[in-house]
């Protein structure tokens, strides 16, 4: 067993000291042996899948222990690692206190049986997905909690939003380089590299957005209308002449003004999306109306959270809102796929956290060529958005028999030596 500090046991320790200082961490295991190989000690390998026993536990105890804790920890596996139809189908009661993450590359539309084991699993909500990523020298980066950041092992990164419900479009600009700014020196001032715990090979900040679908309904722009400005402003033929064109510039100059500020300040990745479902519900946009969830539209414009920690609370988003329903998975994939556009334009983008829709769209071999085959860089939950009350349990399956509330609410959100990473 490798004992240095990126090996096995050197994980134990950063997802003990991450946890009880609250950061949630990603533990990707790809490089442990396949169960049953044996080294040149004759030594033979358990493989991966067990030893997510062993963070689930530390988990449970570091986040609860009597207090209430952030963080959450989520173990990765590469899908052409031999071990991985026992990860996907690993018994999810024996690891309640973890999530699962199958790391793929555009090969896996070619392995039929692999590839169905991978979605069976997702659809249960038992695993996400996310295509492996690699920065501009060509080294591997690696997907964070909720899916949304690229890291370095041991790296680190803060995060922020942008409440675009609150935001006048003219004052949009501005707002990502207040934003950026306030990130970029608050991750000077961390000393993160000094705790011994993390490490700072690259500079990263996540600046994200919430409040998309309250802007877009107190300006009269629909999803789809937006889309296509938005669309034409990445390929260089935008115009400013209707209102979704004066949006999708406004925000394109967000993003550019931002970049400036964050390369000042020598940073590798600066923007995402990033769930918001707990912290959107906190803000109202200008008309006094709950914020929704990140570039999101809400499920419904009354929605009702119930928690056995924090009770039923209930949320009116703006009644120009459009739900989910009204804007349809189309649409919302493509806005997802030209916002990724705009972030990747930047050569400063992180990833966007997408929930996909379950009941709008069907996770097959089709859908996952088209997934694929776009911009976009990982599938989150499985989401029902045609029901009128969100009921976390059923949107998120795979934890079900846990207080998924408290699991979520807490997120800000060698051959034997796994990468471990930390983000938010």
């Amino acid at each position: 067993m490798d004992e240095d500090a990126d090996g096995l046991e050197g994980s134990w320790q950063f997802v003990s000291k991450a946890l009880r200082y609250g950061a949630g961490v990603a533990v990707h295991l790809s490089k442990l042996r396949a169960r049953g190989t044996r080294n040149t000690h004759g030594m033979v390998a358990s493989g991966p899948c067990g030893f997510m026993e062993i963070y689930s536990k530390f988990n449970e105890i570091l986040r609860r222990g009597g207090t209430y804790r952030n963080g959450a920890v989520v173990a990765h596996l590469d899908a052409d690692h031999p071990d991985i139809l026992e990860f996907v189908n690993y018994d999810r009661g024996r690891i309640p206190w973890i999530k699962r993450c199958v790391n793929v590359d555009p090969a896996i539309i070619d392995e039929p049986n692999k590839l169905k084991a991978i979605m069976d699993a997702a659809r249960k909500g038992d695993v996400w997905i996310v295509k492996k990523q690699y920065d501009a020298n060509g080294e591997r980066i690696y997907s964070n909690v909720c899916q949304e950041i690229l890291l370095k092992s041991r790296d680190t990164c803060l995060l922020s939003h942008i409440n675009l419900g609150l935001t006048k479009i003219d004052e949009i600009p501005q707002a990502f380089v207040d934003g950026m700014k306030f990130l970029c020196e608050l991750y000077q001032q961390t000393g993160v590299d000094e705790s011994g715990i993390y490490s700072r090979k690259d500079n990263q900040v996540g600046l994200g957005v919430l409040g998309l679908a309250n802007l877009l309904a107190i300006e009269g722009v629909t999803y789809e209308d937006f889309v296509v400005a938005l669309r034409r402003k990445n390929f260089g033929v935008g115009s400013v002449e209707t209102k979704a064109g004066e949006i999708a510039h406004a925000i394109f100059l967000g993003f550019v003004e931002a970049s400036k500020v964050a390369a000042d300040y020598n940073m590798s990745r600066a923007f995402t999306v990033a769930p918001t479902a707990s912290c959107a519900y906190r803000y109202v946009d200008r008309e006094g109306f709950t914020t929704a969830p990140e570039i999101s539209p809400p499920i419904s414009r009354d929605v009702d959270r119930d928690s056995a920690t924090l009770g039923v609370q209930s949320y009116k988003f703006n009644p120009k809102c459009e739900t989910a329903e009204q804007v349809g998975w189309d649409t919302f994939f493509e806005l997802n796929c030209e916002w990724q556009r705009l972030m990747d334009s930047t050569s400063m983008a992180h990833a966007i956290s997408m929930n996909w829709w379950s009941d709008m769209t069907t996770m097959d071999r089709q859908f996952m060529s088209r997934w694929l085959n776009s911009p976009l860089k990982s599938l989150y939950y499985s989401l029902q958005v045609m029901a009128d009350i969100q009921d976390k349990s059923n949107a998120y399956a795979a934890i079900s028999d846990v207080d998924v509330e408290d699991y979520l609410a807490n997120l800000l959100e060698g051959d034997s030596a796994p990468d471990c990473n930390c983000a938010e």
